[in-house]
This record gives structure tokens, sequence and C-alpha cells, in this order.
């Protein structure tokens, strides 16, 4: 994805289930087993997304959702979260995805296994940036999975710039989909996108997000 006059969120990575090899129900009843060894794998098809969250477009505006399976993005008009000297107290904004996949092959799962973003820092010193990405198909909400990543302003000067964070999945945390059956149905995957913005000096600063826009893009597993 490319920066639109703001910033990109990147969701990324469907790819094959541990070391690319097929995850195949065992179920006598379904018929999916011996089905999937004989199928290859073949992206499933993105049905339909949604969206919601106090980050996602709030006024009549819209996520623009772009690319193809290997790399989905989507880009969210007005997405920015601001800290005005909170003493402590965090600031945040979310908002998480809802994709609708199918026409998947028998025999196969899906995870998440990375997602990028990409926006406009401005942080006074002692300022943190936290992002936090959490997967979970609605056919199994317990079963989710986290992941974080930050990045600080330093002590002595404010930092100013595009910042670039990427979030991996390891192979043994990625949650999977249920093994997709006949009916090609592979699940509602949920994706939540959230960023924090943290300081104990109650005089600084922090921003991100851009002018308009957050854009996004997924990978995932297989």
């Amino acid at each position: 994805m490319r920066l639109v006059s703001g910033l990109p969120l990147i969701l990324a990575a469907f790819s094959v289930a541990g070391n690319p090899q097929k995850l195949i129900d065992t179920r006598p009843d379904t018929g999916a087993t011996a089905e999937a060894q004989a199928a290859p794998f073949k992206p499933p098809t993105i049905l339909s997304t949604s969206f919601s969250g106090n980050g996602c477009p709030q006024s009549g505006s819209r996520p623009l959702p772009s690319g193809g399976w290997e790399h989905f993005g989507f880009t969210l008009p007005d997405f920015a979260v601001s800290y005005r000297g909170g003493g402590g107290k965090a600031s945040t904004a979310n908002c998480q995805a809802h994709m609708s996949l199918a026409n998947g092959v028998p025999g196969w799962q899906v995870g998440l296994k990375d997602l990028w973003s990409r926006g406009y820092a401005e942080l006074d010193p002692g300022i943190k940036l936290t992002q936090y990405v959490t997967a979970f198909y609605t056919e199994n909400a317990a079963n989710t999975v986290s992941a974080v990543q930050s990045v600080s302003s330093s002590s002595n000067r404010t930092l100013a710039r595009v910042v670039a964070l990427h979030a991996t999945i390891p192979d043994a945390r990625v949650v999977w989909s249920k093994c997709t059956g006949r009916d090609g149905v592979v699940g509602l995957l949920n994706v939540n996108f959230r960023m924090a913005l943290t300081s104990t000096d109650r005089e600084a600063y922090g921003y991100y997000g851009g002018a308009k826009n957050l854009t996004g893009n997924l990978r995932g597993f297989y």
C-alpha cells in the first residue's frame, strides 16, 4: 500500500499452514480429508469486508479495500490518535476489520500471519506509540492471538516522520480457521488494529495518523 495523504495500514499474509503443509480435518463424516489430499491450495474469496471501532470512518466516508489475496489492504479515512498531556493516561483509537472468507478448498485452514502499518507520527520527547493487533475467527472467538510493536521518541528530541511497523505472528501461535468443508466456507476473520499514545509528561504532545487516511494491508497463512 502507498501513503495517500495520510496513514497506511497493511494487513498481510495468508500462507500455508505450518511449513507449507495442509492441515486436514480427519473427522470421517465430513469427507474433507480425502478431498484435501488431492486438491491443491487455491486462495479463498473475500466475499465482504465490514468495519467497526472508534477509529473507523464516522462521518459518511468509507474504508477503501484494495489489493488481492496476497496483499489485501484498506484505507481508513480520518484515522488518527492524539495525546495532549494526559499524565500517564493512554490515548487510543482502533478499527476492526471483519472479513468473510469463502470458496476455499476442502481440507485447508487459514490464519493471519503478518500485518504492516505505515503512518505519520509526531511525538514529543518521552512519548511512546504502541500498535496492538488482535486476530480471531467469529466461529471460535475465544481463540485469539495478539502482537504488539512500539516506537518512542528520544528523551531530548521530537520524532516527526513516517513510521512503519510490522507485526508477525509466530507459526505456533497462528489462529487457524476451521477446516474448510465441501461448502467452501472458511469463516469470518476479525482483525482489530489499535494505536495508543502514552507519556508521563503532562505537557507532551503526540499524534499518529495522517492528513486524511490510514491505509492497511493483510497477508495470511493457508
